[in-house]
Parts: structure tokens; sequence; C-alpha cells
């Protein structure tokens, strides 16, 4: 670790400063991974989001994480949040086949950090998202996409899909987003809300953090729209 003491780029995760961050290969993609949590940049910029835009807001304040992702739950709790966290078998199986389903019209925020890509039916993903929501709350998504394909690139399996795909595959991905992501949530019932938040921080602190290399970190905001429809519990 001595090495890589230093201050030249800072982790916004763990708070830690070194002199690089870790690369790590996956495919042809290359993930920068802090060599302390290693948390990687979508990550890193997932927290910048909810830590300057959605944490300590009036009215969000019942969370809901998908996935094992521990580092950032471990982070919503030094922030006084306890998350309830479910595993995403739950959202990829259909309401009737639930064995213990979730209250419906009470979540403020839910969060999927890099989970869609691995289920089987997303659409049954945003029906059950609606229904988890109260009215105004909002889902965080982050997937991968890849703008340069108009749709969706689906049922991914052959060796002639991971090669069309290049580094936008990773093991077990099911599907790739296209450029219609948005839409395709539009669509879902949705108000979207497309945030580049990398950008935002503008380009020094995108250096710093390392953060801002790739669309992975984009992050969607998926409002429920009491406008549109009413979802029972």
């Amino acid at each position: 670790m001595s090495r890589l003491a230093g201050n030249r780029f800072r982790c916004n995760v763990c708070g830690k400063t070194f002199n690089h961050f870790r690369k790590k290969k996956a495919q042809s993609h290359i993930h920068y991974l802090c060599p302390r949590c290693h948390s990687d940049e979508s990550l890193r910029s997932l927290w910048f989001f909810l830590s300057n835009e959605i944490i300590g807001k009036r009215n969000k304040k019942i969370f809901l994480v998908f996935g094992n992702n521990k580092l950032l739950v471990k982070k919503l709790k030094s922030q006084g949040i306890t998350p309830e966290i479910v595993d995403i078998g739950y959202i990829d199986s259909s309401a009737s086949q639930k064995q213990n389903s979730l209250p419906g019209n009470i979540y403020d925020v839910i969060i999927l950090p890099h989970v869609l890509q691995f289920i089987t039916d997303d659409q049954l993903v945003y029906i059950e998202l609606k229904r988890l929501l109260r009215p105004g709350g909002i889902a965080i998504i982050q997937t991968v996409t890849n703008p340069e394909m108009d749709r969706t690139y689906e049922n991914i399996k052959t060796t002639e899909d991971i090669d069309r795909l290049k580094d936008h595959y990773e093991p077990g991905y099911l599907r790739i987003y296209g450029a219609n992501f948005s839409k395709h949530l539009t669509k879902a019932g949705f108000d979207v809300e497309v945030v580049d938040y990398a950008e935002q921080l503008g380009l020094h602190a995108r250096e710093y953090y390392q953060v801002g290399r790739s669309e992975r970190e984009l992050i969607y905001v998926c409002k429920k729209n009491i406008n549109k429809e009413t979802w029972k519990s």
C-alpha cells in the first residue's frame, strides 16, 4: 500500500487519498478501483449524487436497496439511513410468485446499482418499482448502456454477441441497453431524468476522484408520477 500513498487522487467513498487508483480489466473495459474500499467509478458517482442531492432531504427517509452492494449500504448507514436490503431475485419474479411481498406505496427512494442487466424480465421490475414507491418517490437506476446502439441488445449468449458488444459486456449480463433506455423507462410509466453527475462536478473533480469515464456512471432518476397511475399496496 505504501507505493499508493499520496495526494494525487481521492476516493469520495472512504475519504482516502492515493497516488493512483487500481486498474481492473473486465473484458476490454477498465475499472478504476479505490485501493482502500474498492469502490469503482459508478459507485463514486452515485455516492456524490446521493450525498449531495438526496440524503437529508425532508421527503427522502425510507430507502430500499436491491442487490448485494455492502459498501453502498455501509455508507448509507453512516449517514443515519438504515435501508431495507433485498436480493435481486425478488424483482426477478412476478408478484404472484413472491412469498413475502414488500409493502407497497411506502418507499421514498429505491436504489438499483447495476442490477438490471442481470434481471431476466425488466418489465416485471418496473411494475414492482411503481407498486413499492410512494407517490412522488424515486427509483435511482444505474446500468450498462451503449449510446451507439439504438435499441437494447437482449439475450446475450454467443461469442458473436459478446464480440459485438465489446467493452460494454461483462460475464453474466443478460442485456445491454441502447440509447433509448430513458424512453424505455418513460414508456414504463416514470418521469425520467438522466443525470451525468460526474459531468456536473467539472473536469478537475472528475480527474481527482476518478469518475466520468463511461456511460456506466449515468444515473436514471425515475419518479413515480401520481398523475398517471394509482397503485395499491
